[in-house]
């Protein structure tokens, strides 16, 4: 008897890669991972390579025991044209997992950074063209 295998689409495919990639940040076996789930081992690999889906609550398990946000293991839903980098990824999943007060905060301090740096960049450009400048006139004299 064969376990269905249901259509591969692009959440599940996140999701499974997910489940993989904290077990193996954790140093864990798919043995160690069924200990958690009480199941045998073979079912955390079918679960991993797409044979079988993932029920809400083992998703559940799974973020307690390896301390991510259920966030961690579902694609971001940001609209955003092309694709996001790693950074940005892990950058919004970290944001989605800390509690709304304190995104308010980071968001103010990510602004002040993204200031700060185009106050940098103005001012070095500023600088560069005074250079230049003053160059210009050394030359006219």
């Amino acid at each position: 008897m064969f376990r269905k295998r249901y259509p591969e689409d692009d959440i599940n495919h996140y999701i499974r890669g997910r489940i993989k990639q904290a077990r193996t940040e954790a140093n864990e076996t798919q043995e160690d991972l069924s200990k958690v789930l009480e199941k045998s081992r073979v079912a955390v690999s079918d679960i991993e390579r797409g044979r079988v889906e993932i029920g809400a609550s083992d998703l559940t398990y799974i973020a307690h025991h390896y301390r991510k946000p259920i966030s961690y293991f579902y694609p971001p839903v940001v609209s955003v044209q092309g694709k996001l980098s790693a950074i940005e990824e892990e950058l919004l999943t970290h944001f989605a997992g800390i509690p709304e007060t304190q995104q308010y905060i980071a968001l103010e301090y990510v602004k002040q950074q993204a200031e700060l740096t185009i106050k940098a960049s103005d001012r070095e450009y500023a600088d560069q063209l005074s250079e230049v400048r003053s160059e210009s006139r050394k030359k006219q004299r």
